[in-house]
């Protein structure tokens, strides 16, 4: 979307993983000291996790947040994801 280029629902999973990031981490994924900074930052998917997000929330927004929407995990595998089953309580 920084770019302006057709995109489809797997733009949702994206936003899932930026969310995901800020409710966990507190500030934006890819946040900059300037806006081309932090489109260069998305555009080439730099996340940096600081070290009390767990592996498996790491590895669950490394999956979701994949550059290539056809690589991103599809949010039914997001709802078997170790880290979903063990954090998140469902009716």
């Amino acid at each position: 979307m920084v770019d302006n280029l057709a995109h489809d629902e797997r733009v949702d999973i994206w936003t899932l993983g930026v969310l995901m990031y800020e409710l966990l981490v507190g500030t934006p994924p890819f946040e900059a000291a300037d806006t081309p900074s932090t489109y260069d930052r998305i555009r080439s998917v730099d996340l940096r996790c600081p070290p009390h997000v767990s592996i498996k929330a790491r590895d669950l927004l490394d999956r979701i947040l994949r550059k290539d929407p056809v690589h991103r995990l599809p949010l039914e595998l997001i709802l078997k994801h170790p880290w979903i089953t063990t954090n998140v309580i469902t009716p």
